[in-house]
């Protein structure tokens, strides 16, 4: 039988179509039970043993899958009208649905009932699409209830739509809700209860309150979780979401802005949502103005009357906040966001782009409220932290409250069984809704991550934070990976697209202990005086071919994450650390990008080729500057580094005067104990002439392979650009420039380059390298993208003075250079490019998530960095020195060279959530170095202008740039977060060997 099914829909260019469905009706598809008489025995999928059958609808395939992947839940019935639509409303949802329906453990069976001639439905005249999938799932529970004996199989439908569930028992149907099908089939897995998501309470979806419908959707056993009737007898604490089309037409006649809230990691009461409209970010200013939005949320803004407009917070985080008009601050439980408060931070490892509360400032700004919740942001993967210590009653469901490890989001009620165990774990929780009469988000329980504190805890919380693909390569990307031992076989030396270089003095240089070799160097004189440069870039291409499961699984991943004490490949390691990995003394298989230049590092010529070549050294950056500088070493290989150097620093003066920064960032190098894995050592990491040696060697091929393959594919080349920032970023860096005494020109970047270099004091050598690393702090990343996605003109990387820029050089460990590799290979001749890098809808997507996992990555590396540090000052004290970054109402906020870390200092009192005064830290003259003890009644006066802090008694005074000296140590808080805490002393504690500069 044969049917067509047409519906209406709009395109993501926002065109509208009629799309026309095909559907066969077949009466030869099995219900997938041995227990069924009439099933095919190769369909058997469901146990015989089983004591029931679940048959599931969308909303718990959306909003169960916690539930639904535990081990414990097994023998599931997951009709096509299910999958179809779940693949519609949410891929993610789907993707993990898929997995469990693959999973031959979990016996999830899918079940074709839209192709079934028995238990496919037409939809009736008047009928919702939603009440006719509806009715659709209760024909198919019917049809297995007719197949399988119920008095050995009984086949429950679960839903919890009360609707829905009344029809299937008016049918005669056995049906019921997540959390009574918990309590009553599965006492055998009561941690099944933690796992069930809240019912939702109010009307707020990703459409900002446009659809859901409580009611529909409430368990009617929510066993105190929440629900549709909680807001009418408990004051409302939020403003309603408008409806979406509402927050449209608002958006259309600007009445509202829509843009992505970011909150203040060092100040969660505080967020921005920029705005090209306004012409600047729009400050939001306590939970009560966010209305429930969180971090990462795409939200429509009202603009408040100009006499309302805010100053952002002048002061470090520990008082007590404003009050918030509209409720939320003086909401029940409040007490315990104050506290939270109190607990923001903190010290953290210095990053671009994020500065401690940067925004302040003597004027008021833009501010706005959130009105409407455009998409949500809530992560499906949940989010990462600790139950606040409290006393619960034991047996029984508790209620209690989650505190995120990530300080942007605020703490979170959960009911669980298991509060009196989970204490001293950190746990994940996944947000299931936000009601408006309370004043946190409710969620549910997940899984456990271990024992908080321990290290290989807190790095999976690190790793699931931001998000890092931790799963091991499947079968069928280990079959893409040629079988070890591996070699040069007759076939890749007999190509004739391939140059055997194998005679040439490559030698790669890198940090200690790399054994995954992207790159290698060579340079020969030539016959007419000139030189020949080399770089020679590991040929992934010839082993990843496009569209494989190895290449898709790259794709996905988009990058290797380097934590301190291990890497998380994107390749499998047999690829990276063999088969592809340049090492010394074996033959390997290269991408290479030779030039001639004269003597002057003058360009005359370039030539890309596939080759074979054979380093002959794999050194470390301090073992080829030892041969630099040892004159009496004077080998082929030594001599060549040498005249590579010299040409380096030529091509690197000839960059700076284009304008290319020389910015600076604060790294760090641990020495770690080979067993324990834990921190032994950690100072600043030493940058030599042969890093930058390096660095030069793959600027240079970056920008020459640039330039070829945008040449060829002037709409779909994948670039990296670094856009100009504006005056507004500097603002930070050039205020406090201004208070020192300096200017900084930021009208391009070689004035800018210009001023950094004249930025010096005699008194303090390090002062020209924290100007950088604070300049640097105010420029936005690098981005990939697509050459069609922009025009010529935005190309510019900003940072390297360079018109194109794109990354080649390290194709083991970044997918953009794969990219990168297919275009040039085709740029030349060698192969065709793939039709999925024509697409520029899928360039752009894959752009995208190579921005994303970037990220992801280098913020999962600072934080392991900053887990270390932590691991490190455990069970030691010390005294290192600082400089003042940044000067505030009641305390300071200051850099660690040594370290890497900033954070902050207090000079007034911190405040308790009873508003007493907690002893402030030891403060002293910044110029004196003279400590003074702290006291509960010293005020100080902030000049914003100026960038002074000083007592009110004229006793001391601190400036931006300032040296001092702090204590670092380590302190437990709230819910077991152990913090570094730096506390000023006088300077004179300081040993020499500690002062830096």
């Amino acid at each position: 039988m044969h049917l067509n099914n047409s519906f209406i829909k709009k395109t993501k260019k926002g065109k509208v179509v009629k799309v026309v469905k095909e559907r066969y009706l077949r009466d030869d598809i099995w219900s997938g039970s041995p227990l069924d008489p009439q099933a095919d025995a190769a369909s058997h999928k469901l146990s015989a043993a089983a004591p029931h059958y679940l048959l599931i609808d969308t909303n718990v395939a959306l909003h169960q899958l916690d539930f639904l992947e535990h081990p414990a839940v097994t023998d599931v019935i997951v009709c096509t009208t299910v999958l179809e639509e779940v693949q519609h409303k949410n891929l993610s949802a789907y993707q993990r649905l898929r997995a469990a329906c693959a999973n031959p453990a979990k016996r999830f069976y899918v079940f074709a009932n839209e192709h079934h001639r028995d238990t496919h439905v037409t939809a009736a005249e008047g009928e919702s699409p939603n009440d006719r999938n509806d009715r659709a799932l209760r024909v198919a529970t019917k049809w297995y209830c007719d197949r399988i004996p119920q008095d050995k199989c009984p086949v429950l439908l679960l839903t919890n739509d009360v609707a829905n569930r009344a029809a299937a028992q008016a049918e005669g149907l056995s049906a019921l809700g997540v959390m009574a099908y918990c309590r009553a089939h599965r006492q055998d897995a009561k941690e099944l209860q933690d796992l069930v998501a809240a019912a939702t309470g109010d009307n707020d979806d990703d459409k900002g309150g446009a659809a859901g419908a409580a009611a529909a959707d409430d368990d009617g056993d929510d066993g105190g979780r929440g629900g549709g009737g909680r807001a009418a007898k408990r004051k409302k604490l939020y403003s309603e979401h408008l409806p979406y089309s509402e927050l449209q037409a608002g958006i259309k006649a600007n009445k509202f802005y829509q843009g992505t809230l970011r909150v203040s990691r060092f100040n969660p009461f505080e967020g921005w949502v920029a705005s090209e409209h306004v012409g600047e970010d729009i400050l939001i200013s306590g939970r009560g103005d966010m209305n429930r939005a969180l971090d990462g949320d795409v939200v429509a803004v009202e603009l408040l009357p100009e006499a309302q407009w805010r100053a952002p917070n002048a002061k470090l985080p520990g008082g007590k906040p404003a009050a918030v008009e509209g409720g939320a601050e003086a909401a029940e439980g409040e007490g315990e966001e104050e506290e939270r408060h109190e607990e923001v931070p903190e010290v953290f490892q210095v990053a671009p782009g994020e500065h401690f509360n940067d925004s302040a400032g003597n004027g008021k700004r833009p501010t706005g409220r959130v009105v409407g919740v455009i998409k949500r942001n809530w992560r499906t993967r949940g989010y990462c932290g600790s139950l606040k210590p409290q006393k619960v009653r034991s047996g029984g469901a508790a209620n209690v409250l989650f505190v995120p490890v990530e300080r942007r989001y605020p703490m979170i009620r959960i009911q669980t069984r298991q509060a009196d165990s989970l204490m001293d774990k950190r746990i994940v929780v996944v947000i299931d809704g936000w009601d408006v009469d309370s004043a946190y988000p409710r969620g549910h329980y997940t899984r456990t991550l271990g024992v908080i504190g321990e290290r290989e805890t807190e790095t999976e919380v690190i790793l699931i934070e931001n998000d890092i693909n931790t799963n091991p390569f499947t079968p069928a990307v280990h079959d893409c990976v040629p079988p070890l031992p591996w070699a040069v076989g007759p076939a890749e030396l007999a190509d004739p697209n391939r140059a055997d270089l194998r005679h040439l003095c490559v030698a790669s240089v890198d940090p200690p202990g790399c054994k995954d070799i992207d790159d290698a160097l060579h340079v020969r004189l030539l016959p007419n005086g000139n030189y020949e440069l080399g770089v020679h870039i590991a040929d992934v291409t010839h082993f990843v071919k496009a569209g494989s499961a190895m290449d898709l699984e790259a794709a996905a991943r988009g990058t290797t994450v380097y934590l301190v004490e291990r890497r998380l490949d994107m390749l499998p390691k047999p690829l990276t650390e063999d088969i592809c990995s340049l090492r010394c003394d074996v033959e390997r298989l290269a991408f290479s990008v030779l030039w001639e230049v004269d003597g002057q590092a003058n360009i005359l010529n370039t030539h890309f080729t596939k080759s074979v070549i054979r380093s002959r050294a794999s050194l470390t950056y301090q073992e080829a500057q030892s041969r630099i500088d040892d004159g009496s070493m004077t080998d082929e290989l030594t001599v060549s580094l040498r005249t590579m150097n010299r040409l380096a620093k030529i091509m690197r003066a000839r960059r700076a005067a284009a304008g290319a920064l020389q910015l600076a960032s604060p790294e760090v190098k641990f020495k770690i104990d080979t067993e324990t894995h834990n921190p032994l050592d950690v100072g600043m990491y030493q940058i030599r002439d042969t890093n930058q040696m390096v660095e030069e060697m793959m600027l240079l091929a970056n920008v020459a392979v640039a330039e070829k393959t945008l040449r060829h594919f002037a709409s779909c080349a994948l670039l990296r650009r670094h856009q100009t920032p504006s005056e507004r970023q500097f603002e930070p860096i050039l205020k406090a420039a201004a208070a020192a005494g300096f200017a900084l020109d930021v009208a391009s970047s070689r004035a800018l380059a210009a001023s950094l270099d004249g930025a010096v004091r005699g008194d303090d050598p390090y002062f020209n390298k924290l100007v950088r690393i604070m300049t640097t702090r105010c420029m936005t990343q690098a981005q990939y993208f697509g050459s069609g996605d922009c025009a010529p003109s935005e190309y510019h990387h900003y940072g390297l003075a360079a018109p194109l820029y794109t990354h080649f050089t390290s194709p083991i460990r970044r997918y953009a250079d794969v990219v990168v590799h297919r275009l040039l290979g085709a740029a030349i001749g060698l192969e065709p490019l793939p039709d999925s890098a024509r697409d520029k809808e899928a360039l752009h997507n894959c752009s995208d998530n190579l921005n994303k996992r970037h990220r992801n990555a280098q913020m999962a590396g600072r934080g392991s960095v900053e887990l270390h540090t932590l691991i490190f000052f455990k069970d030691r004290t010390t005294v290192a020195d600082a400089r003042v970054t940044k000067v505030k109402a009641n305390g300071l906020v200051v850099f660690v060279p040594k370290y890497g870390i900033e954070g902050p200092v207090y000079l007034a009192p911190k405040l308790d959530k009873n508003n007493a005064a907690a002893p402030a830290a030891a403060s002293g003259s910044a110029a004196g170095g003279g400590a003074a003890s702290g006291s509960g009644s010293r005020q100080f006066l902030l000049d914003e202008e100026a960038q002074t802090v000083t007592a009110a008694d004229g006793s001391v005074r601190y400036s931006v740039f300032d040296k001092c000296a702090v204590r670092i140590a380590v302190e437990e808080g709230v819910a077991h977060r152990r913090s570094l805490v730096l506390t000023l002393v006088d300077r004179a504690e300081l040993p020499d060997s500690e002062r830096v500069g």
